[in-house]
């Protein structure tokens, strides 16, 4: 019910934005080798000024990264890639590079934050090895890049660990340090690893996608294709939003073939996988609100056309897929529903897919919950924690930093309860660095992030070989195809692990937690009671129609797009569609009342007064017309049935009688539906009797007839006579 900028649009508008920027970083790639990119955001360099060939003093950014994800192979070198960007208006000189590493391993997740926010000058550690290199001039807002390696002897000689690597471009007081990690590899252990892998559409504030942006998300170059290519073909655990899938459902044989396939290819992968909440919808912000059990459409039934659904029968969707919320049961073991099927049978009055079916997104488990990382304070666990799927209980998905003891959480092992309540704990560090590695295009960011990345599976499982790693990519803001996919295959790799399924990790013994942390999203909360309480007025307004499920439904979808996660990192664009929404319902809200009449002058005892009643909504209305007179002097039909066509204004005629010749009076004239509730507000309607101007009005008349009568009575005998004289009489 709510306009807003569409998924599509968005889409465009990145692209466009991000086309100069890329188009521009393509061409210094062509020039200067595949390893030339920016500084990791995940891990950023340390940056001084480096000299220009003019004697420009301006910022020349400087990154490193190790090939492989940041992991040392026995017996071989290791690969490092720098790269140097020429923010400058002049070209900088071709300058020397000197890297190094140390004896001295990081052994905690602070001394690994540690050195890739601020690296120490090293005075204390140890130099390992060294290799040297050369990166040739850069051109104005060039890039230049080179690739050394650290020998294979040196890295022989150390101990499994995570160890600090840095590299000094230029010389003297111009040298740009930039500095990552990587690990000489260990015991993997005998923990499962998991990784889970979102599969979201952009942030959207109506119910469901369109076709048009389906068409552009599951396009070959789409965000949704990407993610989903990701994934294909490893061992990623699948958070999947149901809206997605409802939304290509609900279209039928119209929707477009990329979405068709796009789906085909979900159901047919083999990765263990559970329902996100319809739109991603936000767990915290809910239990905030002081939602006992989290929100969930009842029906998707108005969104559905007829005719894009003759000739097909839905397969029935297996029992346990779709959102926990709204189908208590568990877990299916079958195989994955496909969309509908064609049976031949066209004209016939189609047999529409149920909730269930829109929302089926294949054999998954029905009872996982994943509060948006940060968010699952003690209260949201709890709430989740409580709640069941025939007698299953419950598993959130919390990260490590909420996590009392976060340093060491991520080794303690990913399966646990807090205070009764099953969670599952990802490592917070690790995922936030796949997700850099997602989120980018550029070659030496991505390999910066998964190093990162590696550095804190490896501390993790060096911790406790026994116990269960887990991470996640958590909801992108956006993905890019080699992005997601490198960040997929990584996570499905560390520590020398191979990725496993739900049931496995689920399937661990559970340590005990405590849940200390987290952020209680007060505003969303508030957003979200703001939300609830139009969806009530809607609700009340509703009852005019024959199915209120034409605006409740669409309200209620709309609201957990609104509440969908993918907002927290757009708050102004947040705020933008929540106040779209607020206009959207206020306009709904108006769409039928009656029209302010003109002053009326009723000149008879009684006579029937014409009224006219206003529906803007696109479907037919039931109203009553409640009339009501100030003062005794008019006796007016109190209730008057309406049956208000779609898109139109419907005359409505209301009896009056007048006990007195004349008077002024006023009528109050008010909509309600079929269940008394209040439609519009109150129009009063200004009166004047002239009830004695019907009496005269009867008297002129009474006299007029008569005068024609003997009128008519003269004419007469005036012809009988001269008849009668014509004929000699």
């Amino acid at each position: 019910m709510t306009p807003s900028l569409s998924a599509s649009v968005r889409h465009r508008l990145r692209r466009l934005a991000a086309a100069p920027a890329m188009l521009a970083a393509l061409l210094t790639l062509a020039l200067a080798g595949p390893a030339a990119a920016a500084p990791s955001a995940s891990s950023p360099a340390t940056t001084t000024t480096a000299p220009a060939a003019t004697g420009d003093a301006s910022t020349v950014t400087f990154a490193v990264a190790p090939s492989a994800d940041g992991v040392v192979t026995a017996g071989q070198p290791l690969a490092v890639s720098v790269s140097a960007r020429n923010a400058t208006g002049s070209t900088v000189p071709a300058s020397s590079v000197h890297l190094t590493t140390s004896t001295q391993a990081l052994a905690t997740r602070a001394d690994v934050k540690a050195w890739l926010a601020a690296p120490a000058a090293d005075a204390a550690r140890t130099e390992l090895a060294v290799a040297d290199g050369e990166v040739p001039s850069i051109v104005p807002l060039g890039v230049g890049s080179a690739t050394l390696s650290l020998d294979a002897t040196a890295l022989a000689a150390l101990a499994p660990g995570v160890y600090p690597l840095r590299a000094d471009y230029g010389s003297g007081a111009s040298t740009t340090t930039a500095v990552s990690v990587f690990v000489v590899p260990g015991d993997a252990g005998t923990g499962a690893l998991g990784l889970v892998a979102p599969l979201t559409a952009p942030a959207q504030s109506t119910g469901l996608l369109t076709s048009t942006e389906l068409a552009e998300l599951t396009a070959p170059d789409g965000e949704l294709r990407a993610q989903l290519d990701a994934v294909s073909g490893t061992a990623a655990i699948l958070a999947v939003d149901p809206a997605i899938v409802a939304a290509i459902r609900v279209l039928g044989t119209s929707a477009p073939a990329s979405a068709t396939r796009w789906l085909a290819d979900l159901l047919q992968l083999p990765n263990s996988r559970f329902a996100l909440q319809f739109g991603d919808a936000d767990l915290a912000a809910q239990v905030a609100a002081g939602q006992s059990t989290p929100l969930t459409v009842s029906t998707l039934a108005p969104y559905l056309t007829e005719s894009d659904f003759t000739g097909i029968t839905p397969t029935p969707a297996p029992s346990g897929s779709a959102d926990p919320t709204a189908d208590p049961t568990p877990g299916p073991t079958g195989a994955p529903a496909p969309t509908p099927t064609p049976t031949g049978n066209t004209g016939t009055g189609p047999t529409l897919p149920t909730l269930a079916q829109l929302t089926d997104i294949g054999a998954g488990t029905g009872s996982v919950f994943w509060p948006a990382s940060g968010t699952a304070t003690a209260d949201v666990v709890a709430a989740l924690g409580a709640l069941t799927v025939d007698d299953i209980a419950s598993i959130t998905l919390v990260d490590s930093e909420t996590v009392t003891g976060s340093e060491t959480q991520a080794a303690a092992g990913a399966r646990g309860t807090a205070n009764g309540a099953q969670v599952l704990v990802y490592d917070a560090d690790a995922s936030r660095a796949l997700a850099t590695a997602a989120a980018t295009d550029m070659p030496l960011t991505r390999a910066e992030a998964l190093a990162e990345a590696s550095a804190y599976a490896a501390l993790a499982v060096a911790a406790d070989p026994s116990a269960p790693l887990l991470v996640a990519l958590d909801r992108p803001s956006e993905v890019t195809g080699a992005g997601a996919r490198a960040a997929v295959v990584a996570g499905t790799h560390l520590a020398g692990r191979a990725a496993t399924d739900l049931a496995t990790l689920t399937a661990a013994p559970a340590a005990t937690l405590s849940i200390a942390g987290g952020e209680v999203p007060t505003d969303r909360a508030a957003v979200l009671t703001a939300l609830l309480a139009g969806e009530d007025e809607l609700t009340d307004f509703a009852t005019i129609l024959a199915d209120p499920a034409l605006i409740t439904a669409r309200e209620r979808a709309s609201i957990l797009q609104l509440l969908g996660n993918g907002w927290r990192a757009q708050p102004a664009q947040a705020a933008a569609a929540l106040e779209a929404h607020r206009t959207q319902t206020q306009e709904t809200l108006e769409a039928v009342a009656v029209v302010p009449p003109s002053d009326i002058t009723l000149a008879a005892t009684s006579a029937p007064l014409t009224f006219s009643v206003r529906n803007d909504l696109p479907w037919p209305v039931s109203l009553r017309l409640i009339a009501t007179p100030n003062d005794p002097r008019l006796v007016v039909q109190n209730t008057t049935e309406v049956e208000a066509g779609p898109e139109q204004n419907t005359r409505v005629q209301v009896p009056v009688e007048a006990r007195v010749g004349s008077g002024e009076s006023t009528l109050s004239l008010q909509l309600r539906s079929p269940a008394m509730v209040a439609i519009g507000d109150t129009v009063p309607v200004h009166v004047t009797v002239r009830a004695e101007w019907e009496s005269v009005g009867l008297i002129v008349m009474a006299t007029l007839v008569g005068a024609m009568i003997v009128i008519g009575i003269v004419r007469t005998v005036r012809k009988m006579r001269r008849r009668k004289e014509d004929s000699g009489g």
